[in-house]
């Protein structure tokens, strides 16, 4: 599970995300990224953390499958949040197509825009 600190939960949150944001579009998935301004010392430390908002649209399907898409993105978030920068907010919006697609299918395609939005640090 991933934990409450790393995730976007504000409506004012998402909007900021998607207004100054930056995306990317995968097969499966959407990316929306915006980093924070410079690290500063008067910024606490969950502002300089990376946070995750998730997005699943009603055309994906019903609730049963709009939660399992949530819960396959917060696990690949919580498996590699560690190799990830830190200082931005992302949010991950499932495309219609993603629906039946396995695990595995999903993370290498997540991977790859965070690769492509220069949020990467791992191997």
């Amino acid at each position: 599970m991933l934990a409450r600190r790393y995730r976007l939960r504000r409506n004012k949150d998402f909007q900021s995300v998607y207004q100054r944001g930056k995306s990317y579009g995968g097969k499966f998935v959407v990316l929306y990224r915006l980093q924070h301004r410079s690290p500063s010392p008067s910024l606490s430390k969950m502002k300089l953390s990376r946070r995750f908002g998730f997005s699943v649209s009603s055309k994906v399907g019903k609730a049963t499958v709009r939660n399992k898409i949530k819960r396959i993105f917060r696990e690949i978030c919580r498996r590699h949040r560690t190799e990830l920068m830190d200082g931005s907010d992302i949010i991950l919006i499932a495309r219609s197509k993603i629906k039946g697609i396995p695990f595995r299918l999903v993370e290498e395609d997540v991977i790859k825009l965070f690769k492509r939005a220069k949020l990467w640090t791992g191997g």
